[in-house]
C-alpha cells in the first residue's frame, strides 16, 4: 500500500511538473509600426511552464481574425488569445489574471501598453505629441527639454516633438489658444491620458487639458513673463564689503548660498562701504553692517530663498533684499560702532 501511495505521489508530481500544453493565437493590427510588441509578451509567456503545441497568426483584415475579435470581443490590438491547459496550475492562473482576462479555458491577453489600436474607434492610441514653446533668446532659462525624456523613461511613446519661438506665428497662436501666460512652456497632447499614471501625475501638478493638450510651464525662475513681457529671475547682487578688514568673512560666501537656493545671477557688484556707491547704498538703507548682499526684487520669484530670507535680512519698500545680520555667517564690521564683531559674539 505505501509503494501504490509513493507511486501515486510521483505521477502527481510528474503530471504538476509537465508543461501546460497551450495553442496559440495571434491578431495584428495593420498598418502600426509603433503598437504595443506582442512578440516580447509572448516570449515571457513562453517563459513560464508551458508548451506551445501551436501558433497561428491573424490579421485584422482576415476572415479568421474578423471572426476571433468578434467571438472573444477583442477591445485593443495587437493581442493573444490562449486555449487549452490554461487552468493547469495555480502559478499559470496568478500569471494570466495578470495578463489579462480567462474566460471558458481561454485567455485573452489585454495587458498591452499604448500604443495600440483602439478597436471601437479604429484609432491608435497612445502615440504622444509635444510643443515646445521656446525663447531661444533667454539662453539662461530654465529649460523643459527634458519632459520628453522624462516621459520616454515612464515608457510613454512620443510619436513627433517640435519647438517653437514663443513670438513666431505659430507661437503666438499657441500662447492665445491655450493661455500660456509662461515661456517656456511644453504642450502635451490628450493621448499621455492612454499613460494612466502619467495623466495622475500631470493632473496632480495641476495641468489642465484644453483643445486635446496639457500646457505646462516651469515655476522655476528664470522665464519669460509675457504678462510683462520680460525675463524673470535673472537677479543683480550687491556686494558690500569693508576692503581692508581682513578678519571679515568673504563676501563669496553669500554668492555660494545663492547658488545653492538655484539663483541666477544676471549681474553683479561690489562696492567698499567709503566708495560713493557704497555710502549711497549705506544711507538709503541704514545699514549697520557689513559684508552683507543686496539683492534685486527678483528675488521674490525664488519662494525658497523668500522664506529663508525673513530670517537674515529684509525686504525694502522699493523691493529690493537686503541683509541685515551678516552674524549669522560670520566676523563682520560693526559701522556704527566702528569695530570688528567676532561671530561668536
Amino acid at each position: 500500500e505505501r509503494r501504490i501511495k509513493v507511486a501515486e505521489a510521483k505521477e502527481i508530481f510528474k503530471e504538476q511538473s509537465r508543461p501546460a500544453e497551450l495553442q496559440l493565437i495571434k491578431i495584428t493590427p495593420s498598418n502600426c509600426e509603433d503598437c504595443f510588441d506582442i512578440e516580447k509578451a509572448i516570449i515571457e509567456l513562453k517563459n513560464q511552464n508551458i508548451n506551445i503545441t501551436s501558433e497561428e497568426t491573424f490579421s485584422i483584415n482576415s476572415q479568421q481574425g474578423k471572426e476571433i475579435i468578434s467571438k472573444y470581443d477583442i477591445k485593443k490590438l495587437p493581442t493573444m488569445i490562449i486555449s487549452g491547459e490554461v487552468n493547469k496550475s495555480e502559478q499559470l492562473v496568478n500569471y494570466f489574471n495578470q495578463k489579462g482576462e480567462i474566460s471558458e479555458n481561454n485567455f485573452v491577453f489585454t495587458a498591452l501598453n499604448p500604443p495600440y489600436l483602439d478597436l471601437s474607434s479604429n484609432q491608435i492610441k497612445g502615440q504622444v505629441q509635444i510643443k515646445n514653446i521656446i525663447d531661444s533668446s533667454c539662453n539662461k532659462c530654465v529649460s523643459l527639454s527634458s519632459v520628453s525624456s522624462l516621459l520616454k523613461e515612464q515608457g510613454v511613446f512620443i510619436k513627433n516633438e517640435k519647438s517653437v519661438e514663443y513670438n513666431s506665428d505659430e507661437g503666438r497662436d499657441l500662447i492665445n489658444k491655450f493661455e500660456i501666460k509662461e515661456v517656456p512652456a511644453v504642450l502635451i497632447s490628450d493621448d499621455i491620458d492612454y499613460y494612466s499614471q502619467v495623466k495622475t501625475a500631470l493632473t496632480q501638478s495641476g495641468a489642465v487639458k484644453k483643445s486635446g493638450f496639457y500646457a505646462i510651464h516651469s515655476t522655476v525662475p528664470p522665464y519669460r513673463d509675457l504678462s510683462q513681457n520680460r525675463i524673470i529671475g535673472m537677479i543683480e547682487v550687491i556686494y558690500l564689503t569693508k576692503n581692508d578688514c581682513t578678519e571679515c568673512y568673504s563676501v563669496s560666501v553669500n554668492k555660494n548660498i545663492l547658488l545653492r537656493f538655484g539663483i541666477v545671477i544676471n549681474n553683479e557688484k561690489t562696492y567698499d562701504i567709503n566708495s560713493p556707491e557704497g555710502k549711497q547704498f549705506i544711507q538709503k538703507y541704514n545699514i549697520k553692517k557689513v559684508p552683507i548682499i543686496i539683492l534685486s526684487p527678483d528675488a521674490n520669484y525664488y519662494l525658497s530663498l523668500k522664506q529663508a530670507w525673513r530670517s537674515v535680512g529684509s525686504t525694502e519698500s522699493d523691493g529690493w533684499f537686503v541683509m541685515r545680520n551678516p552674524e549669522a555667517i560670520g566676523t563682520y564690521w560693526d559701522i556704527e560702532l566702528n569695530k570688528i564683531v567676532e561671530a561668536n559674539n
